[in-house]
């Protein structure tokens, strides 16, 4: 079929459909990023960093960054919605992808949760309403919107994305004059809070590397996914910095640290409880709509893998009216629904970051090992400088990931650890000798 008869309808083999342009999957990337932890956790950050808290997001960024780089040469290799496992498979073999695509499917299980409560967490300061009741119920609205089909997912993102960043713009602006009024490179607990803050806000840029499952719905992929994780990456961090660094200037640190809705904290003690409701009604569009990306791309993920053989062929599944991966969707609600349960966003988001950290690291030493390895592949988009022969950026993403993971609550470390020798004694049994239907390299 030729570029110019295709329609926005048009469907890739295994029946998923491409829809999605630049504006779509950038705008996809900046709504689940900025939903979680500039709305729920800056106020625990401040608590582990104090002032510096705006300078753990950026050390945060630095990783993102990095890795976001990284995940742009390979997604525009490997144009695939099985994302990192994809890169494994082609980098270290079908067993390591298994793992690899075990936590990223854990990523997205843990991570729609722990928003969940944090959306839960603010209409609870609104309603009264049980937190986790309301995050349960959340997941399962998000999960029919996700089903309905990738456009009606992307639209309403977007209309959300438009209303979350509003709410953030008037954080910056009402609270600019107050910018200062703290020093703010006094940070609490020296390179350990700096470091151990950045460990925990991480989780708040979670989500930028789940544009890549979108590969098989956007258009033009080689150039689409590196041009939307760019933007993604860069745009969450100016906003990131901007509002942790004004919050801190409003409100004590240590008055943070105590609250579940720091930033309707901030505005009540600006600008009265009428602007601090708004601002929690606000949360609650900019919480809702991380979950929603967070169940729409989770099971992408699955689904890829489906197709390369190292999961279920059940989970390749295509409801062929909607184009949307049913199987893999309801199974990762439903995972999402019991972590839902556990109700400590804290623990839910160390837990993520682990996971995340595995991730992270798989990716940038996949690209190191392909440039060793297959110096003369196509990479329409390729990360550069590079030091040795190795990218610096995926080096950077790489020792970040491990230096932060040092950070963690032990606690995480021991469920994440956990939750790794699981996947790699799964991989005994589920993955397959052949890739499904995967394309051959």
């Amino acid at each position: 079929m030729s570029a110019t008869n295709q329609t926005e309808h048009e469907q890739v083999e295994g029946g998923l459909h491409r829809r999605i342009g630049v504006l779509g999957a950038s705008v996809s990337g900046i709504a689940i990023v900025l939903g979680a932890g500039i709305y729920v956790l800056v106020g625990e950050a401040a608590g582990i960093a104090g002032n510096g808290v705006w300078l753990s997001f950026l050390v945060a960024a630095l990783l993102a960054a990095g890795t976001g780089l990284s995940y742009a040469e390979l997604t525009s290799m490997f144009p695939e919605a099985g994302a990192a496992a994809a890169y494994a498979n082609e980098a270290f073999g079908r067993r390591a992808a298994f793992v690899t695509g075990w936590m990223d499917v854990a990523v997205n299980a843990i991570a729609g949760p722990a928003v969940a409560l944090g959306f839960g967490s603010y209409v609870h300061q609104l309603t009264g309403l049980d937190p986790t009741l309301v995050a349960i119920g959340l997941i399962v609205v998000c999960t029919a919107i996700v089903l309905a089909g990738v456009t009606e997912t992307i639209t309403l993102a977007a209309v959300f994305a438009v209303i979350e960043v509003s709410g953030l713009a008037f954080v910056i602006v009402v609270g600019a004059p107050d910018l200062g009024a703290v020093d703010l490179l006094s940070i609490h607990g020296g390179t350990a809070g700096l470091l151990g803050a950045a460990a925990l806000v991480f989780f708040a840029y979670e989500g930028f590397e789940e544009i890549a499952t979108l590969s098989e719905e956007v258009r033009d992929p080689t150039r689409t996914i590196p041009i939307a994780l760019i933007v993604s990456v860069v745009v969450t961090t100016v906003i990131y910095a901007l509002v942790a660094a004004v919050v801190v200037s409003v409100v004590p640190w240590e008055e943070l640290a105590t609250s579940r809705a720091p930033l309707a904290v901030v505005v009540e003690r600006i600008a009265g409880g009428r602007w601090a409701a708004a601002i929690s009604w606000i949360a609650l569009f900019a919480t809702f709509n991380t979950v929603l990306l967070i169940l729409a791309t989770g099971p992408r993920a699955m689904y890829g893998m489906a197709r390369r053989g190292l999961m279920p062929p059940v989970f390749g599944r295509v409801w062929a009216a909607r184009g949307t991966p049913w199987v893999a969707i309801l199974a990762g609600s439903g995972v999402s629904l019991a972590f839902a349960v556990i109700g400590d966003i804290g623990l839910v988001a160390q837990v993520t970051n682990f996971a995340i950290f595995t991730l992270f690291v798989v990716v940038n030493a996949s690209v190191m090992w392909l440039r060793r390895t297959r110096p003369d592949a196509t990479r329409p988009f390729r990360v550069r400088p590079a030091l040795g022969g190795f990218p610096l950026p995926s080096i950077v993403g790489l020792g970040g990931a491990l230096l932060l993971s040092v950070y963690m609550e032990p606690w995480a470390l021991v469920i994440g650890a956990a939750a790794l020798v699981l996947g790699f004694a799964l991989s005994f049994v589920l993955v397959q000798h052949a890739p499904t239907d995967a394309p051959s390299r």
